[in-house]
């Protein structure tokens, strides 16, 4: 239902009559520097349907028909991301959507709900608050996390490859358990404390 984007004050009608032409947003995108290139890093949560979409746009064509031909222009479009749905499983008891795992993350919410640009920025903060949690720092994510979108390809499911529990000693950030108290986290029984994401300088992602 688009009933709660209504709600979130998303005017439809006004779209339609003013908004930017699907092929003209696709030209600008395409001339923007923000796709087909490594330097750019896009974070996404539970992003299939959004990868699809701009795909779609600035392909001027159908998708393909099978996953395989879908992740083959992915990478060449969106060369890295990630996508914190997939991020979270690393951290036991974190599940949910967006809103439900900033919470549990301690991560505020700036604007309403169900806007762009109040999501993008939730998203943005929720996984680098992910990744000080999960990694000890974005430069930390294992690889393989990298270019995979949650639901798709080899996380359809929560395969073996990706449910297992490998030895500390391999990678000691694949299953974690967590407890947030205030500006401290307790991960698997050692005590962190969590940086303020206000004014706090994690790079450019």
């Amino acid at each position: 239902s688009i009933q709660p984007l209504k709600e979130s004050g998303i005017d439809f009608a006004r779209h339609a009559a003013e908004g930017v032409e699907v092929a003209r947003f696709g030209e600008l995108v395409m001339m923007s520097g923000l796709v087909l290139c490594d330097d750019v890093k896009w974070v996404s949560f539970h992003s299939g349907y959004d990868f699809g979409y701009l795909i779609k746009i600035l392909t001027c064509q159908t998708l393909p028909s099978d996953e395989a031909g879908f992740f083959d222009l992915l990478k060449t479009y969106f060369p890295v991301l990630y996508d914190v749905k997939l991020l979270m499983q690393c951290v036991d008891g974190l599940h949910g959507g967006l809103q439900r795992v900033a919470e549990d993350l301690k991560v505020e919410r700036i604007g309403p709900m169900h806007q762009a640009g109040s999501d993008s920025l939730l998203t943005n903060a929720t996984f680098f608050r992910l990744a000080d949690v999960a990694f000890h720092g974005v430069d930390n994510i294992d690889d393989k996390y990298c270019g995979e979108i949650y639901g798709l390809g080899a996380h359809a499911h929560r395969t073996q490859k990706y449910n297992q529990q490998p030895s500390a000693a391999t990678n000691p950030s694949d299953s974690l358990k967590y407890n947030i108290d205030g500006n401290h986290v307790s991960v698997n029984g050692v005590n962190m404390r969590l940086a303020s994401l206000n004014g706090d300088d994690h790079g450019d992602l």
